[in-house]
């Protein structure tokens, strides 16, 4: 079903126009099971995983069957964060391009109310927001309901998880009892099951199984390595990584701006993106992203859900996550609607049982990530440094160059040659968080991984053991660590013992 086209699923004409003008050709799994039982009418519950498309498979045929010359709000939906409620309304304006005076209004937490309320009076036929601020609208008066003809949960199990479970069932007890309905989650815990069994009777399931959780498109890597040095691979894996556009996560607000500076001080095109900073910052950083301004992002797991920007090629998980759908949220950022994408996990060696979990949930066994060898470091340094000298040797400017540096040569009786070696040093020290031409002979020790022919520990590490930790058993489950915070457990389905994230 899935090689059918869109135009044999019956969407609205102009829809369809905006469908061919984007360029799609087919629809994927979710899409082509989703649309007809969507445009016939139906409630619908959709299964499928992040990055499979779902936004397409709801604003499609509900735009089919809306009322484009009335401007009141006919499709509502719900989104678990701000940056995801963005992409959702930024998908709308695209497919309903083909309408004419059509609106699309996001409302959202972290926005003065005075703009959101002067667009809600001007009119708009589709609504996307977060469920608290959609509430604040409904107690308010400014947001009504009485047109509605669709209502859309996407993401609910993360909406559950982040605690919004209470506001979107008082949000679907205001909704006309004739108003379709619609529920897309990955997972389908107790809570979401109880919210469908209530507000989607005798609702169409389409579920998107796959071999893996994670998109097959996305090559995994872990490299075990100490604590106090990921930094150092940190940065060499961005040395030799192709990446066009990265996100690495971290667990914590404040590590965010931390682990930004210090790669910024190194050369590179930086940004921390966390609840930390204000709307306007967080859309100016994913702007950035997209145009190329800048090429990594330091984010915190809520900051970059919903996150979707065609340039992410690689997702560094500079930080263990706190459960195995955190994982998968993160890895998703790439290799999203057909593209690739390469995830990189940094473990350190109390962290190492846990990738059995990670997994066995993604039925995706991870490569040993290889770092270069001292040998391999500086030829890639060479070439980098040829590559900029080859561009410079097509700058209009040369000739004048070459005739300053001739007058230097022979006012100082010196060579060419020297003086290009001269010119190449001071490229190399001219450039902030320049790498030094010469990468060092003898590299940091950075793998933690263990290695037959080392005997004790290695250098600084006391206790150091090979394979569980103590309070794992044999099987990499989790026990009890003594050595965790306040003597706790590790927690529930091999958490990693850690605190829980700054919102």
């Amino acid at each position: 079903m899935s090689e059918m086209s869109f135009a044999e699923l019956g969407l609205d004409a102009a829809v369809l126009e905006a469908v061919n003008a984007v360029g799609y050709e087919t629809p994927s799994p979710i899409q082509a099971k989703s649309i007809p039982a969507l445009l016939a009418g139906h409630h619908l519950l959709g299964v499928a995983q992040t990055g499979t498309g779902k936004t397409a498979a709801f604003a499609l045929p509900l735009l089919s069957r809306i009322d484009a010359s009335t401007a009141e709000p006919q499709i509502l939906v719900l989104a678990p964060t701000r940056e995801l409620a963005i992409q959702v309304a930024e998908a709308f304006t695209t497919y309903a391009s083909k309408f004419r005076n059509f609106h699309v209004l996001p409302i959202y937490g972290g926005q003065d109310f005075g703009p959101q309320i002067r667009g809600l009076r001007r009119g708009a036929q589709v609504i996307v927001g977060t469920p608290g601020r959609m509430l604040d609208h409904l107690r308010k008066g400014t947001l009504k309901l009485d047109s509605l003809k669709a209502l859309v949960l996407d993401e609910a199990d993360e909406m559950l998880r982040m605690g919004f479970i209470d506001d979107v069932e008082a949000i679907l007890a205001k909704t006309p009892d004739t108003c379709q309905r619609a529920l897309f989650s990955a997972t389908m815990p107790p809570q979401i099951k109880k919210v469908a069994q209530t507000y989607l009777k005798d609702a169409t399931e389409v579920r998107i199984e796959s071999e893996t959780r994670t998109v097959e498109r996305i090559s995994q890597f872990v490299l075990p390595v100490y604590a106090e040095r990921k930094l150092d691979a940190l940065t060499r894996i961005l040395e030799v990584e192709p990446f066009d556009a990265s996100i690495i996560f971290v667990r914590t607000k404040a590590e965010t701006t931390m682990l930004a500076e210090k790669l910024s001080a190194r050369g590179h095109a930086v940004a921390p993106l966390s609840g930390d900073l204000n709307q306007r910052q967080r859309e100016q950083t994913v702007e950035d992203l997209k145009r190329g301004k800048k090429d990594i992002i330091i984010a915190t797991d809520v900051a970059a859900r919903g996150l979707d920007v065609p340039r992410i090629t690689h997702v560094i998980n500079y930080d263990v996550p706190y459960d195995t759908e955190a994982y998968i949220h993160r890895v998703g950022r790439t290799g999203r609607a057909g593209r690739t994408g390469k995830a990189i996990l940094l473990v350190t060696p109390r962290e190492r049982s846990w990738l059995r979990t990670l997994e066995r949930a993604t039925n995706s066994p991870m490569e040993s990530y290889q770092l270069p060898s001292p040998t391999d470091l500086q030829k890639m340094r060479v070439q980098q440094f040829e590559t900029q000298l080859l561009a410079f040797a097509e700058d209009g400017k040369l000739p004048k160059a070459i005739a300053l540096l001739d007058e230097i040569a022979e006012r100082n009786d010196m060579d060419m040659a020297m003086v290009a070696g001269a010119m190449a040093c001071w490229m190399e020290m001219a450039q902030p968080g320049a790498l030094p031409l010469e990468a060092p002979e003898a590299l940091p020790e950075i793998s933690a991984a263990p290695r037959r022919d080392r005997k004790g520990p290695p250098p600084g590490k006391k206790n150091f053991r090979k394979g569980p930790g103590k309070g794992f058993k044999k099987d990499g489950k989790p026990g009890h660590r003594k050595g965790g915070p306040k003597g706790k457990p590790a927690g529930k389905g091999g958490k990693p013992p850690s605190k829980r994230p700054a919102r």
